[in-house]
């Protein structure tokens, strides 16, 4: 872990990093260590303030595990990085991290590493006001009196290829949430969420977007939004407990829903909107159309369960009509039908 130099540290910190049973100070070759003095009321002995490749315990460039089993609670943070700009002061401090955690791998290890882990054995009892977090970041967007607050991330996780391989074999994840790598497979009370999006912490609290992926122009995303696996899905979208103020799904001119798609994405049948008209398409193309006026367009019509009048008076209304072995029905007037008959040709 890396702490830029000059950072101010809190003196409860050195107390801490003193009682840790800190390794010997390794020695190079013929040289003796090499420690940056200082008075020992303001740094602990054996601690110098930047050893940086030197192999030293230190602040900057050292190991640092902190530990912390209090028998009561204990309000007081295990490590707190403090750090703010005077206002005005000028600084180009938009750089500077708080808390950095730099690691690299080399290309013969199989394995791999995490930079930062929050684990957190949870055995508490259940309650609303719970907030057992294992890693937590928030963000107050507050106003500073002089104009617009920029943009902020509780999280933000770029995952950039730079392999330059023409078609990568290993996934490159920006964030993986699996709920059940170590859970039990019994618990039906479907209580473990992959993502959730809530805007429930104030009433009439408004959300721009649920969920928003964008791309820049010339950049593709195969799947906005897919479902892999051999497992079963209750509901692919549950839109039944939500109220809109507009449609649950919204389409452009002619976008479509392919009906009959297979996981690689390929499809035969699709229903949407060409821009004049819902259209349904098979392979063949368009084979059903209806248009805003009301104008149907079929490539051809069966009709399966007629049901003939019994006479010229049953109820009806005008543009019924039906058919039997001997006649073709046709209601030209509410409770009026009228019939022409049919004949070999």
């Amino acid at each position: 872990m890396h702490l830029r130099p000059g950072f101010t540290l809190l003196p409860s910190l050195f107390g801490v990093l003193a009682a840790a049973a800190l390794p010997a100070a390794a020695e190079a070759p013929g040289q003796p260590p090499t420690v940056a003095p200082a008075p020992a009321s303001a740094w602990p002995p054996n601690v110098s303030r930047n050893v940086q490749g030197t192999g030293l315990p230190g602040i900057d460039g050292g190991h640092v595990f902190l530990w912390n089993r209090p028998q009561g609670f204990d309000a007081a943070s295990t490590l707190r990085v403090d750090r703010h700009v005077p206002d005005g002061s000028g600084e180009p401090t938009h750089t500077y991290k708080a808390l950095w955690v730099l690691g690299s791998t080399n290309p013969y290890n199989a394995g791999y590493e995490w930079t930062i882990t929050g684990e957190l054995h949870n055995r508490a009892l259940a309650s609303s006001g719970a907030q057992n977090v294992a890693v937590n970041g928030t963000i107050f967007k507050e106003s500073n009196g002089i104009g617009p607050v920029g943009p902020s991330w509780a999280g933000n996780f770029n995952c950039v290829d730079m392999t330059a391989e023409a078609d990568p074999v290993a996934s490159c994840i920006g964030a993986e949430i699996d709920v059940s790598a170590q859970s039990p497979t019994t618990d039906r009370n479907r209580q473990r969420v992959g993502l959730q999006i809530s805007t429930g912490g104030v009433s009439g609290a408004h959300t721009g977007y649920g969920i928003l992926m964008g791309n820049l122009a010339g950049s593709v995303t195969d799947r906005g939004l897919s479902f892999q696996g051999a497992g079963a899905y209750g509901i692919g979208i549950d839109a039944a407990a939500a109220r809109f103020t507009g449609v649950p799904i919204l389409l452009g001119p002619g976008q479509m829903i392919g009906l009959d798609g297979t996981r690689d994405g390929d499809f035969t049948r699709k229903l949407g909107f060409d821009g004049r008209a819902l259209v349904y398409a098979g392979g063949s193309g368009p084979v059903f159309r209806v248009h805003d006026g009301g104008l149907v367009e079929a490539a051809s019509l069966r009709e399966v369960s007629p049901q003939p009048p019994r006479s010229s008076s049953d109820p009806c209304a005008p543009g019924d009509h039906a058919w039997d072995q001997a006649y073709e029905y046709r209601c030209v007037a509410p409770n009026r039908w009228k019939r022409a008959a049919l004949s070999d040709w």
